[in-house]
């Protein structure tokens, strides 16, 4: 059963997640420089995971193959793109 609290949660995540991409792209878009591709490529991944991470509440199929591991392998390559860009000159 799903209860109210977890779609309530996630969907604030998908929309605290969608305002930081939204952000970071537009940056991109108004300086065009490898550092804003690379942040936003990052940030880019958070959204379609917040949005990834919705259809196992309804759908029971979606939590075997979305494991914790896998969760905290997309968070790494996210957060990888987050510093590469913010280690480029």
């Amino acid at each position: 059963m799903v209860h109210i609290e977890d779609i309530v949660i996630r969907v604030i995540l998908v929309l605290a997640t969608s305002f930081l991409f939204g952000v970071v792209l537009l940056t991109y878009i108004r300086i065009r420089s490898r550092k804003m591709l690379l942040i936003s490529f990052g940030f880019g991944i958070f959204f379609v995971h917040a949005l990834i991470y919705i259809p196992p509440l309804f759908i029971e199929e979606y939590s075997a193959i979305l494991s914790e591991n896998v969760h905290l392998l997309i968070h790494l390559v996210a957060l990888t793109f987050i510093a590469l860009g913010m280690l480029k000159d």
